[in-house]
């Protein structure tokens, strides 16, 4: 069996890895040049937490682990508003919580890929013929392929689900923000982050502060905006949002790289009815993202990879096999969507008072009744409901 796979993400990586795993042949195309390192911090637990242990990359993550001693809240001049250990957040998930960078998150996936796994950077699909016995496709390298499956792992604004499946407009649920993310050196930034996780906590505006290897650190910024649309400029937005501030600010916007080298894009996320089509099947962001104010993308990204490649391996008709991916995955998605849009003013508060009221939650987050309303926000799933086998 092969299957061809549109997108190197965390998704498509994963998808990879599993397929790989269960003996299919697998190819793997991808727009950029190369990985993409950077990104996020992310918290990865969950689903795809328990997706790494069942399939053996639960140990390479972990050595790819970051040390986080908590989350510190503060006020516009750097004072303290709020602390939360890291104990204090992993203790209702278990202790079974990473924090990683998104770009080790696809390293490690990609160097798991077997020998059976072809994957070619500076690629994408040109032209899909999605048939009853094979999914044929034309590359923009002129490669004629065949494949018994083909999956749509292209991110968030994915020309597969547009061109297959829905339009963009109809699918994307715009939550109120913008968001953007880099990677920037300074040694006095990274001397006063230290091991905390500092988060400048204003109304209708975060930015988020980890110090990485040395005098690197990793920045990221959330606003409140009514504009669905994204800037032409990304560094110009984020001066206009951010260069009023003082504290640790100045240095890290004087710091920051050029528009190529910066994530940047809206909240939102995808609502579509129609994750697989005949033998095409739609994966990771560009089926449900569920924005980064869920906090499970990667992890939801990993679990559902190991859903479909579990269904895919166990059956020798494609379309059920998908099918069933969408019947098992889609009421979690659901349920973490609703999760990160209830979470929105709680993650970017709208009001002093708001921002006040979460610095006086992480001060009490030791406290059993605190753990209990952060399980809700974040909608863990029960343990097994991504890992199980299924017929």
């Amino acid at each position: 069996m092969k299957a061809i796979i549109s997108g190197a993400g965390i998704a498509g990586l994963a998808a990879a890895y599993e397929l790989g795993r269960a003996g299919w042949d697998v190819v793997v195309l991808e727009k950029a040049d190369s990985l993409r390192d950077g990104g996020y911090m992310i918290d990865f637990f969950g689903p795809g937490y328990d997706a790494a242990e069942a399939n053996g990359l639960l140990d390479a993550f972990a050595r790819h682990a970051r040390k986080v001693e908590g989350v510190e809240l503060v006020n516009a001049d750097g004072s303290r508003q709020g602390y939360m250990s890291y104990r204090s957040f992993a203790a209702p998930l278990g202790g079974r919580l990473f924090s990683l960078m998104r770009g080790d998150l696809e390293r490690v996936l990609f160097n798991a890929l077997g020998p059976n796994v072809d994957l070619r950077f500076g690629t994408r699909i040109e032209t899909v013929d999605n048939g009853p016995a094979s999914v044929d496709i034309v590359t923009s390298a002129g490669d004629r392929l065949q494949g018994d499956v083909l999956i749509g792992a292209d991110g968030i604004h994915s020309p597969l689900r547009a061109h297959l499946f829905t339009p963009e407009p109809r699918v994307l649920r715009y939550l109120g923000y913008h968001t953007a993310a880099y990677i920037f050196r300074s040694d006095a930034v990274a001397k006063a982050v230290q091991d905390r996780f500092l988060m400048l906590s204003l109304p209708d505006r975060q930015a988020g502060l980890y110090r990485m290897e040395g005098d690197s650190v990793a920045v990221y910024f959330i606003w409140r905006d009514t504009r669905p649309e994204r800037a032409d400029d990304a560094g110009t937005t984020i001066r206009e949002n951010f260069g009023d501030l003082g504290w640790l600010v100045p240095e890290t916007l004087a710091a920051m790289p050029p528009n190529a080298e910066i994530y940047y894009d809206v909240v939102a996320q995808i609502e579509a009815d129609q994750w697989c089509n005949g033998r095409v099947a739609l994966l990771g962001d560009a089926a449900f993202a569920v924005s980064l104010l869920a906090g499970q993308g990667a992890s939801l990204a990993m679990g559902g990879a190991h859903i479909l490649a579990q269904q895919l391996a166990s059956r020798a008709d494609v379309p059920t096999a998908l099918a069933r991916y969408d019947t098992i995955l889609r009421p979690e998605v659901v349920k973490k969507q609703a999760a990160g849009r209830k979470a929105a003013d709680w993650i970017v508060p709208h009001s002093p008072f708001r921002v006040w009221l979460r610095a006086r939650v992480f001060n009490l987050s030791s406290l059993p009744f605190v753990s209990r309303v952060f399980e809700r926000l974040v909608a863990t799933s029960p343990k097994g409901v991504f890992t199980k086998k299924r017929s």
